[in-house]
């Protein structure tokens, strides 16, 4: 029997309705892709979300320099799915392949480097920052451990990437965070959650940092500071006995 669907391998990229994608926020209809010419050359999040008014599965595929990658977008989620990757500075297409036409997905991208993308300096020690949806920032770390504090004034799911600091054993050097969070314990991708609207994460890594914040429109701005740590001297001694 001959079947009158497309295959999922001949509509990726077919339909480009967002070429030179800076990975800003944007809904990808159903069959729609979204282009960017070159990734960055170092760690990316990549959050999507399944956005339909029914109880339609989605599903996105990502092509860049190697076979198709299937991402799963499912019905009913609250909160983005999330996948940190260095794509290799290879272009990177994402394609609309769910099932069901009415579903569309949300996606957004963020990674240093992207060109379009211009981040406000976030200085150690000095007052809290407002980044708004898809706002970024970029810093240097202090010489001593810091502290990153991240605050939502409201009650809607927050989501905050931070990218910075030696790679770990998978290469990347990605950290996502959801404040406000209430889905499932551990969800891929995030590194921590919390059901509040404050969260901290100290690190020592004396490298330049970037961070954006990735919640879905309907959220609220994140405010973001970074306090350097200071400790108290401790004097020891050693007794001949």
């Amino acid at each position: 029997m001959t079947s009158h669907h497309p295959t999922k391998f001949s509509i990726i990229g077919a339909q480009v309705s967002t070429p030179n994608w800076t990975g800003s926020p944007i809904t990808l209809a159903w069959h729609d892709s979204a282009a960017m010419p070159q990734t960055p050359n170092g760690s990316t999040v990549l959050a999507w979300l399944n956005t339909a008014t029914q109880n339609n599965d989605g599903s996105l595929i990502a092509t860049s320099g190697g076979p198709p990658q299937s991402l799963d977008a499912p019905a009913g989620a609250t909160v983005p799915s999330v996948l940190v990757q260095n794509w290799g500075a290879n272009a990177l297409t994402l394609t609309n392949v769910s099932g069901n036409q009415a579903t569309p997905i949300w996606v957004e991208m963020y990674g240093p480097g992207i060109p379009g993308v211009t981040p406000v300096t976030l200085t150690a020690g000095t007052a809290p920052i407002s980044l708004a949806s898809a706002g970024t920032a970029t810093g240097k770390s202090p010489p001593n451990y810091a502290q990153l504090v991240m605050q939502s004034n409201t009650n809607n799911l927050s989501i905050v990437a931070l990218i910075g600091g030696p790679n770990d054993a998978s290469g990347n050097n990605a950290y996502v965070f959801a404040l406000n969070y209430q889905g499932p314990a551990n969800p891929a991708g995030f590194t921590k959650t919390t059901p509040g609207n404050t969260m901290t994460f100290q690190f020592y890594w004396n490298t330049t940092f970037f961070i954006a914040n990735m919640s879905p429109s309907t959220s609220a701005a994140v405010n973001v500071s970074l306090s350097p740590s200071t400790s108290a001297a401790v004097n020891v001694s050693l007794l001949s006995l």
